[in-house]
């Protein structure tokens, strides 16, 4: 127990303030050290990172799962279909591509033309004999490559139908078949999903010159394998010219005198006039 404290020995607590007159400064209620409080956090922000933060992880989520096998939008997605050709949809992402139409041998067609009736002109192979039509640019394939075989026996060479690259003056792109009788090679187009024969070759340079074909010649005479001597007096009456292709070579146009229209055309060995006149060409389709 403590001892009893003496009454006497008391101190006032509200000593040091007795002379206080009101003008004195007011105490500082915290220590100037130390740092102020951050303040609080806004919550919409905070949830709004979370959520971007949440996105994210579930878009690399989904990009691990699916891998390789989910195509980029608007990325162009080929099918390769050996021997086919192409398409693209307008406005679709998608190219597909088709098989070519089937290549059936065409049958003969009538009786055997003789070869000294049949003449190479602008737009067909004209055909003297009351009974027999012309062959013409535009006429089915069926009857105008028949009455070919008729007449020179099976094709030596059937490219079936390809897509055409220019070679035989057809249209980039579009469809093509080159049926080829020793040096004559007659060229065959789809139009309206029907087979057309539409343009011709006659060159030395094919081979099989002792096919009957080689003997077919222009209306007024001139042959593959003729010189060029021959070509300038053939047609001194029209316009001879000469240039180079960049698919053929050195090649000779026939002009119409008037018109400037090319009627035929094909490549020479040179310009002299003991240089042979290597093929007698339609005008290409691509350019009719």
């Amino acid at each position: 127990m403590s001892e009893p404290r003496d009454p006497t020995d008391w101190t006032d607590p509200y000593h040091d303030l007795s002379n206080l007159t009101g003008d004195e400064p007011i105490p500082p209620l915290e220590d100037p050290n130390t740092p102020p409080a951050t303040p609080p956090g806004s919550p919409l922000l905070t949830g709004l990172v979370v959520g971007l933060l949440l996105v994210a992880l579930s878009v690399a989520v989904f990009q691990l799962l699916t891998g390789d096998d989910t195509a980029v939008a608007g990325a162009t997605t080929t099918t390769s279909v050996p021997d086919g050709t192409t398409t693209t949809v307008p406005g679709s992402t998608t190219t597909t591509t088709s098989p070519l139409p089937p290549s059936d041998a065409y049958p003969p067609v009538g009786e055997p033309i003789p070869v000294g009736r049949m003449k190479l002109m602008t737009d067909r192979v004209r055909v003297q004999a009351d009974d027999i039509p012309d062959l013409t640019f535009g006429n089915a394939a069926d009857l105008v490559i028949g009455a070919l075989t008729a007449s020179f026996g099976d094709p030596d060479e059937d490219t079936g139908w390809q897509v055409s690259t220019g070679e035989w003056g057809v249209c980039v792109g579009d469809l093509e078949r080159v049926v080829r009788f020793g040096p004559f090679a007659a060229i065959v187009t789809m139009v309206d999903d029907t087979d057309v024969f539409n343009g011709y070759r006659q060159d030395v340079g094919f081979g099989d010159l002792g096919s009957p074909a080689s003997q077919l010649e222009t209306l007024s005479g001139l042959r593959a394998g003729d010189t060029v001597g021959d070509l300038k007096q053939i047609y001194a009456n029209q316009t001879v010219e000469f240039g180079t292709d960049a698919a053929v070579g050195e090649i000779f146009e026939l002009r119409g005198a008037e018109s400037n229209d090319l009627i035929l055309w094909g490549p020479v060995a040179g310009q002299g006039d003991q240089d042979p006149v290597i093929g007698v060409y339609a005008p290409d389709l691509c350019a009719r």
